[in-house]
């Protein structure tokens, strides 16, 4: 019975015959509630359905209609929501040297794979600042940048302001993942603000790992326990001065998973 059956399948009129010119979707027709091979859209999803379904054949071959026609049943593909975003823009706030921007556009193009762009200046006056602090409120920077027209993608703010949170008397720079913009301030980062001489390269290389630091929390990283990592939170300028402007490893395959 079973020779017989697979000479039928296979398109023979008779056991042992040589194979026929019929088609493997004609040959299983039978078996369907009048679906058309040759020009059902979804007839891997079926013929993947025969193959299973073959393995524990018997006697009685009458339910494979409602297997099959379970197969069938493919959900549409659905387009995702998601807004695909190629360009990092960095927004000087006032006068910034543009010199050094396009340098580290540079940097930041290296190491995220993205365009990197300089925008035009944003213009914020120092009336925005916390009149008894003397400082910036990030939130408030972060709605001004938010709010002013660029190219769709993320958006990295450099700023002279001296930063500070509700949580924290100072920050180096921070980020929100929903805006996203990402903000850098370079007061605490020059050797100035500490007493020793002017650095234009480790001001540079300070601005740069801060920029990577808070990109990554941007891009959906948290921080890293590796003290060498980009991702590493700085307590302190020493943090800053230690750690690297790349990612660790780990890091670094992350945020190529969250592009």
């Amino acid at each position: 019975m079973a020779e017989g059956f697979a000479g039928g399948f296979f398109g023979g009129e008779e056991t042992r015959q040589p194979l026929g010119p019929m088609a493997l979707a004609h040959g299983v027709a039978h078996f369907f509630e009048r679906i058309d091979f040759t020009r059902e859209p979804r007839e891997l999803y079926v013929v993947e359905a025969i193959a299973l379904d073959f393995r524990e054949i018997d006697a009685d071959t009458d339910d494979h209609p409602r297997c099959f026609a379970a197969a069938s049943q493919v959900p549409e593909r659905r387009e995702s929501n998601t807004r695909r975003v190629g360009q990092i823009s960095i927004v000087p706030i006032n006068a910034k040297d543009v010199a050094v921007l396009e340098r580290l556009a540079l940097c930041i193009e290296e190491r995220f794979l993205f365009t990197c762009v300089v925008e035009r200046t944003l213009r914020i006056p120092s009336t925005a600042l916390n009149g008894v602090r003397k400082q910036m409120f990030f939130n408030t920077l972060v709605a001004r940048v938010a709010a002013a027209p660029a190219v769709d993608g993320f958006r990295l703010a450099i700023t002279d302001f001296d930063l500070y949170k509700t949580s924290h008397q100072f920050i180096f720079g921070d980020a929100s993942e929903e805006q996203r913009v990402a903000v850098v301030s370079t007061h605490r980062l020059r050797s100035e603000f500490y007493g020793e001489r002017g650095d234009t390269n480790q001001l540079f290389q300070r601005t740069l790992k801060e920029s990577v630091h808070d990109l990554g929390h941007v891009f959906g990283l948290k921080h890293c326990f590796n003290a060498r990592c980009a991702m590493y939170y700085s307590n302190s300028i020493y943090d800053t001065d230690n750690k690297l402007s790349h990612f660790c490893e780990i890091c670094e395959k992350r945020v190529r998973a969250n592009r």
